[in-house]
């Protein structure tokens, strides 16, 4: 019996840890810009030059947003970055790229990770 109350208690320490080591933090934000560049590449093409563009304005984001710590600020931030997004992508393949994203299951609140 002790044996199986001592392997559970294992059993949750390992999985908690495990748990905390993925909550770390921000991401580092060249890492960040390419995982949001991907996720965009799901719902319109992306080029190279867009690519480059992109990468540029979501490290400058990364880093701006996650030094904020007000959030009317935060907001403002997100808003500069919607339209610096659809002026690198161009108004039409933005509006595309946010009516198909908004469109995926996968982007509803609750279902993501």
């Amino acid at each position: 019996m002790k044996k199986i109350v001592l392997f559970i208690a294992v059993a949750l320490f390992a999985v908690g840890a495990n748990a905390q080591q993925r909550q770390v933090g921000p991401k580092e934000p060249v890492a960040f810009a390419k995982e949001k560049i991907a996720n965009m590449a799901k719902y319109v093409e992306i080029t190279k030059e867009d690519s480059t563009k992109l990468q540029k304005i979501f490290v400058d984001y990364q880093k701006e947003a996650t030094a904020m710590e007000d959030r009317v600020k935060r907001s403002e931030i997100v808003k500069a970055l919607q339209g610096k997004l659809e002026a690198a992508l161009g108004k039409e393949k933005y509006k595309i790229y946010r009516e198909k994203s908004a469109a995926d299951p996968a982007n509803q609140r609750g279902m993501h990770r």
